[in-house]
C-alpha cells in the first residue's frame, strides 16, 4: 500500500503535531507501507531532505519526502489553504492509494479537487468544542472518497460518532513512544548528575512552554513548595512563563531538547506533572489525552495529573497515577507533597504505568492504523 501524508507545516520544527506526524510517517514505513510525506516547499532556506527531517525528529528514515510549492509558506492562514488544493494534486499523491492528513483545509481540498480515498487524522472533539462544525463533518462523512477518521483519544471518537457518523468509519489511536530513547534506564542520581539538577525532591514537566499548557498552576504550585524542585523542559524563548519562572528561586527552565536529550529530565524526577488544569483541554482545546503521556508512562516515574475524561482513558487514581480535580492549586499541593513523603507508592505508581504502556509504540499504533485502512477500502 502507497500512503501519502499530505501536511502545511514547513518541517523540521518543534511543534508537537510534527512530532506526531513525523513519527506516525516513520512507523509505517516501518511496519511496511510505502510512504511519501508531502510538504510545503521552503522559498529561500535549504529545502530538507528525507534524511535531515529524520534526524531532527530522531526516526529511521522509512519514507520519501516531495516539496510542492503554492504561495508563501510564511503566512499560514493563506498557506493552509493552497495547500489544501496543491498537495492533493501533486502526481505523487494522484497516484497514491490512500492520502492521509491532520489537516482540514487538505481534506477538504482532497474531497473536491483529488482524486484518491483519504483518511483525516485529529486529536480534538471538533463536534463538542465547535458544535456549529456537526454539518459539515456529517458532509464529510458522506463523501465517496472520505475513507475514516482516526482519532486520538476516545474522548475525541466519541464526538464525531454522537454527530452521526458511522462509528465503523472512526478508529481511536491514541499516540505512541519510542522505547529506544528510554531503553538506557538512568537512576534519579544518575539523571540529576547529567542534566546538572540537585538533589531535592524533583516534579519535570516537558512540552511546549505556554500558559496555555496549565504551567500557571504549576508555578502556583512552586511558590506553594519552596524546598521542591521544579524543572520546565522545551522553552523557546522569553514568554510569560519564563518571566514568572524568573522569580522563582526553585524553578529551573531548560531550552527545548531533542528526545534523547530530554529523556534524563524524565529519569530525574520523583513526579512527572501533566497540569491539573481544565485550560488545555476545555479553555484552549489544543490538547486531548496530551503526547508526553506515553513517554511519561514508559519511563516509569509517578505522574500527577488532572482527572480528566481524555487522560482517565489511560491513568487510573491510585493505580498508576495521582489524579487531582482540575484547577485546584490546594488539592494539587496536598497531593504531590504526600506523593514526595511516600517512595513506596511513587515507585508502585510508575511500575504499573510502564506495565500498563509497554505495547502502546509508534509501530503497533501504525499496524491498527493500516488493518483500518485495509478494512475501509474493502
Amino acid at each position: 500500500m502507497h500512503i501519502a501524508y499530505l501536511t502545511d507545516q514547513l518541517l523540521p520544527q518543534t511543534a508537537t503535531d510534527t512530532e506526531y506526524m513525523i513519527s506516525t510517517v516513520a512507523a509505517f514505513g516501518k511496519v511496511g507501507a510505502e510512504t511519501t510525506l508531502i510538504k510545503p516547499e521552503h522559498w529561500f532556506d535549504p529545502e530538507p531532505g528525507r534524511d535531515d527531517i529524520a534526524d531532527y525528529y530522531q526516526v529511521d528514515p522509512t519514507f520519501e519526502v516531495k516539496a510542492v510549492r503554492s504561495v508563501y509558506p510564511n503566512i499560514r492562514g493563506i498557506e493552509k489553504v493552497a495547500q489544501g488544493v496543491a498537495a492533493p494534486l501533486h502526481s505523487v499523491a494522484r497516484q497514491a492509494d490512500v492520502l492521509y492528513t491532520y489537516t482540514l483545509p487538505i481534506l477538504i481540498g482532497a474531497l473536491l479537487f483529488g482524486t484518491r480515498p483519504i483518511v483525516y487524522e485529529t486529536y480534538r472533539p471538533w463536534p463538542y468544542q465547535q458544535p456549529w462544525s456537526a454539518p459539515f463533518f456529517r458532509w464529510v462523512a458522506r463523501h465517496p472518497r472520505f475513507l475514516g477518521a482516526v482519532l486520538h483519544s476516545e474522548h475525541a471518537r466519541a464526538s464525531y460518532e454522537e454527530t452521526g457518523l458511522d462509528p465503523d468509519s472512526l478508529l481511536a489511536a491514541r499516540a505512541g513512544y519510542d522505547p529506544d530513547p528510554l531503553s538506557r534506564r538512568l537512576s534519579r542520581s544518575e539523571a540529576r548528575d547529567y542534566c546538572g539538577l540537585s538533589d531535592r525532591p524533583t516534579v519535570t514537566y516537558t512540552g511546549r512552554v505556554t500558559m496555555k499548557k496549565g504551567l500557571g498552576l504549576m508555578l502556583e504550585m512552586a511558590r506553594a513548595l519552596p524546598e521542591v524542585q521544579f524543572v520546565i523542559v522545551g522553552s523557546e524563548g522569553e514568554g510569560e512563563v519564563e518571566r514568572r519562572a524568573a522569580c522563582l528561586d526553585n524553578v529551573r527552565v531548560v531550552p527545548w531538547q531533542p528526545f534523547d536529550e530530554m529523556t534524563p529530565y524524565l529519569y530525574a524526577a520523583d513526579v512527572l506533572l501533566i497540569p491539573p488544569s481544565t485550560t488545555p483541554l476545555k479553555t484552549v482545546g489544543n490538547t486531548v489525552l496530551p503526547m508526553k503521556t506515553f513517554p511519561y508512562m514508559a519511563t516509569g516515574r509517578a505522574i500527577l495529573a488532572p482527572n480528566s475524561p481524555d487522560l482517565r482513558e489511560l491513568l487510573q487514581d491510585g493505580e498508576n497515577a495521582a489524579l487531582v480535580p482540575p484547577d485546584d492549586s490546594d488539592a494539587a499541593v496536598r497531593r504531590l507533597r504526600s506523593l514526595l513523603d511516600d517512595p513506596d507508592t511513587r515507585e508502585r505508581l510508575g511500575a504499573a504505568a510502564r506495565a500498563d504502556i509497554e505495547d502502546h509504540t509508534w509501530p503497533r499504533r501504525a499496524e491498527r492504523i493500516l488493518h483500518f485502512i485495509q478494512d475501509r477500502l474493502a
